[in-house]
């Protein structure tokens, strides 16, 4: 079965491997967006146009600190800007692009900055702090397989509604350790379509599942 990942890939089959198969197998399913995600969408939107040139919006002229920042990190000659990146790997863990036939691994930065051998990664968060540092990890080793003269990359989620941050720094030296433990939860997602074995996962999160209405597991 061709099967492409991204971080939220890997969470919509871990809390729940049976709305994954509809959603991302079968595609009987369609998720649609809430409120929330539909604000978080227009807020990255807004970051990104500001980031390549334009005026923050009403609602998010509040994070102009913030994006004179990383102007500010990113005026350095030896640094490099990219605003919301598409870093995309083959089965085989070499770049390709976003919408290539090999693409396999798929990851968004929201801000990378580039300088020297050390690279910042920076995600937008508008919801709760909740940190997930797998995603964080998963930015590191795409930057290290897309840029090989980094060896040091510090991934930062930044939680917009109370302007706080959560960050790790990632060395080259640790990848194959950060391989081994992403990949044993992609092999998970092959065991189950080895064995067509989906089951749902009930839990408070059944409620905003675009599956709910056909699910008999479903918590509603």
């Amino acid at each position: 079965m061709q099967l492409a990942h991204s971080f939220s890939a890997i969470k919509l089959f871990e809390n729940c491997p049976k709305r994954y198969y509809l959603q991302r197998v079968t595609k009987e399913i369609q998720d649609e967006g809430s409120e929330a995600s539909l604000y978080g969408n227009r807020i990255h939107e807004a970051l990104e146009a500001r980031l390549k040139g334009s005026e923050l919006t009403t609602e998010t002229k509040k994070y102009e600190a913030l994006c004179f920042a990383i102007d500010k990190l990113a005026s350095d000659p030896n640094a490099e800007l990219f605003v919301e990146h598409q870093l995309t790997l083959t089965e085989n863990l070499t770049a390709t692009s976003w919408f290539a036939k090999d693409a396999w691994l798929r990851s968004i930065l929201d801000v990378l900055i580039i300088r020297d051998d050390q690279a910042i990664v920076m995600d937008w968060k508008t919801g709760k702090r909740r940190p997930d540092f797998t995603q964080l990890e998963m930015f590191a080793l795409q930057v290290f397989k897309h840029f090989p003269d980094v060896n040091e990359v510090t991934s930062t989620f930044v939680w917009l509604k109370d302007m706080k941050m959560d960050a790790e720094i990632y060395k080259r030296s640790d990848a194959t350790k950060m391989w081994e433990e992403l990949l044993g939860r992609i092999n998970r997602i092959y065991q189950a379509a080895d064995s067509d074995n989906w089951p749902a996962k009930p839990s408070g999160l059944c409620r905003f599942c675009p599956a709910k209405n056909i699910c008999d597991y479903a918590q509603i």
